[in-house]
């Protein structure tokens, strides 16, 4: 049996983001769903409603509602975010699961979208642009004995987490070997140093 992995991939990371809540308007009138994870309200055009993202993909696709994106998935708002994100060394701050939303909803209802292919076209920029920050970040730390990046998304940590582990248990290796070669330096001269006495005394 294989031993299971100590990160999560991306398909994973994609897996846990279809539980996000997102809204949606119906098309037609939906009774309430017990859910393992949550219980929806009964679905009555044309009122908005809270459902998992995996539901909203799951109506989307048999035409039964429209997805409503969020208010950060707009042309606008992330020009505003690729131009703070190219005058700022900070990342900007983002929802949690951005990548990993963007991608599906891009994917599954582009037509729920306006223009689509400017929002793929900006957060294709924002990856790239903040990818940039990750590695500079990583480079400015890598004598440190951890890692420190505010603001990044799962998708973001869990692409980097492994090979910065790596890097961080080499570092205090390194790091502990040192300390282990300076103290057996400083033993070896005080051990020195009292040779040199006891011949100064005699003995």
């Amino acid at each position: 049996m294989a031993l299971p992995h100590q990160h999560l991939t991306p398909q994973e990371v994609s897996f846990i983001c279809e539980s996000e809540l997102i809204t949606i308007v119906p098309r037609q009138r939906l009774g309430a769903l017990n859910l393992i994870s949550i219980d929806t309200r009964p679905l009555v055009p044309p009122q908005r409603a809270d459902v998992p993202l995996w539901l909203a993909v799951f109506l989307r696709k048999q035409k039964r509602c429209n997805i409503v994106p969020p208010d950060w998935l707009s042309v606008d708002y992330l020009e505003r975010l690729v131009k703070e994100e190219s005058d700022s060394a900070a990342f900007s701050q983002m929802p949690w699961r951005w990548m990993e939303v963007a991608e599906i909803l891009l994917d599954t209802c582009s037509e729920d979208l306006i223009s689509p292919s400017d929002i793929a076209l900006h957060i294709r920029s924002l990856r790239e642009l903040r990818q940039a920050k990750i590695r500079a970040g990583l480079s400015d730390q890598m004598n440190s004995s951890y890692i420190k990046i505010n603001n990044l998304g799962l998708m973001e940590v869990c692409e980097i987490r492994p090979w910065v582990g790596k890097v961080v248990d080499g570092l205090r290796k390194i790091e502990g070997e040192a300390g282990s070669t300076a103290a057996r330096r400083r033993r070896e001269d005080i051990d020195a140093d009292g040779d040199e006495d006891m011949d100064d005394d005699g003995y």
